[in-house]
């Protein structure tokens, strides 16, 4: 089931409505790949979405840099 009060929304807006863009900045600073997944499937990604977003961003530094 879909939660919608996140649907049509960006990455940052979700974390920044379910108060947790703070703790996922941080968890990408650290590299823990496996609390940013549950972080993201806690705001209605799909594992894979969220699998496929976390990886992305691990990879390149930069594109993360505006959670900073």
């Amino acid at each position: 089931m879909t939660d919608k009060k996140y649907m049509g929304m960006p990455l940052t807006d979700r974390l920044t409505k379910a108060g947790m863009l703070d703790a996922f900045s941080k968890v990408l600073l650290e590299k823990n790949e496996a609390v940013a997944l549950a972080l993201l499937i806690s705001v209605a990604f799909t594992h894979e979405q969220a699998s496929d977003t976390v990886k992305s961003l691990l990879l390149d530094p930069n594109s993360y840099r505006h959670f900073r």
